[in-house]
């Protein structure tokens, strides 16, 4: 049969909690009721500097806070003051009678939040500060989207990019762009925001030590609208300055990617998306921008592709071609009277004349003799000037 605890243990310790309870109670009671006078180090004091607003209009700003030696001062003063009012025992400066940039060092006046804590002795001596000249530089505000939206894209553009930054001339100099970013990921409308933005330097990293500097404005504003997602072929195209003297052989001729995801508004129909080449060289290789289209929306990072070009210098040449007449009345027959000598232009296997053809349209003819324009049917030649012949329709 298992014994009970005996009673005399349990009030044993019973008795010596209530004892050390009771020792620190009063233990406290004696400190916060007599509440003595103690003497102690402030280490790390703040720096508060006076004047600087005065120093601005002056064209010149404090800097080199950061090699400022660390500073010190022990202090007299009740216990209970002395731990409400250590954070607001600092050291202020001032440089209200600073007329030029140069290295200064300057005394420190201890600022005490009460009359009831005294100073015992200070340890630092004069305090090197560095003025500068302020200087301005205006610089542009870019956007970066954050978040998704499945089968959405969200085209987004900062109304007023432009921001103007004054500081130190040493700070200002490291100052190249800033970034704003915006969530989308609960975007469902188009909608407009205001968007606070960091500085950057020229490698695009976010400056983190900042004394001085100060912009225009600290936000910028941002319209976002929300289109459809949708993935388009991309077909390469010569511009109309180089289609006058090459043709492009569209079967050779690679995109990479071949097919780009865009934003669609609503009601679009496009089908495809058109990259212009406007150089070619003896590589073939380049980088091409997508030919904008109203009602499509093409993010940044994908208005540029890579196209591998195989395109031929034109040639010209001159052929004599029989023309075929097409779309014939029903019920009738027709006859070209003539063949046709042409001047054509292109590479130079696409104008062999067996390679050519040339048709004549007669929708929506009646019987009789027409004058009609030849049209050449072929992708890498072209007729060099307009050209008719005569057409019976029995």
């Amino acid at each position: 049969m298992a014994k009970k605890p005996t009673k005399p243990h349990t009030k044993k310790f019973r008795t010596m909690a209530i004892s050390i309870l009771f020792a620190i109670v009063v233990w406290f009671a004696v400190i916060y009721v007599n509440d003595p006078d103690i003497t102690t180090t402030i280490s790390d004091l703040d720096i508060k500097i006076i004047g600087e607003t005065a120093l601005r209009e002056k064209n010149l700003a404090v800097t080199g806070r950061a090699d400022i030696p660390p500073l010190s001062v022990v202090v007299t003063g009740k216990r209970s003051d002395l731990i409400g009012f250590m954070d607001d025992i600092y050291v202020q400066v001032d440089v209200n009678e600073i007329k030029a940039t140069g290295e200064y060092k300057l005394s420190g006046t201890i600022s005490l939040p009460t009359t009831r804590v005294t100073v015992e002795k200070e340890n630092y001596g004069d305090i090197p500060l560095r003025v500068e000249k302020l200087e301005s530089r205006d610089i542009e505000v870019k956007l970066k989207q954050t978040g998704t939206l499945k089968n959405k894209l969200v085209k987004s553009q900062i109304t007023n990019p432009k921001v103007t930054v004054t500081g130190a001339s040493s700070e200002i100099s490291n100052v190249h762009g800033a970034v704003a970013t915006l969530d989308i990921s609960n975007m469902t409308t188009d909608r407009s925001d205001r968007v606070t933005y960091l500085l950057t330097d020229e490698a695009g990293e976010l400056i983190n030590t900042n004394e001085t500097l100060e912009s225009t404005h600290s936000f910028v504003d941002v319209d976002s609208t929300v289109y459809e997602a949708k993935t388009l072929p991309v077909e390469p195209a010569l511009t109309a300055e180089l289609e006058k003297n090459y043709i492009l052989n569209k079967e050779k001729t690679v995109a990479a990617p071949s097919a780009v995801t865009v934003g669609v508004s609503s009601g679009n129909t496009a089908e495809r998306l058109i990259a212009r080449i406007d150089k070619l060289d003896d590589s073939g290789n380049g980088n091409y921008r997508i030919e904008p289209q109203e009602g499509i929306y093409i993010p940044p990072e994908s208005e540029w592709i890579k196209i591998k070009t195989d395109a031929a210098e034109k040639i010209s040449a001159e052929t004599e071609l029989n023309v075929e007449p097409e779309n014939t009345p029903e019920g009738h027959t027709a006859q070209v009277l003539n063949p046709v000598r042409v001047l054509v232009k292109g590479d130079a296997n696409s104008i062999k004349p067996e390679n050519l053809r040339a048709t004549v349209d007669l929708s929506g003819l009646s019987g009789g003799e027409h004058i009609l324009p030849v049209r050449l049917d072929s992708d890498n030649a072209v007729l060099e000037s307009e050209y008719t012949v005569t057409v019976i329709i029995n």
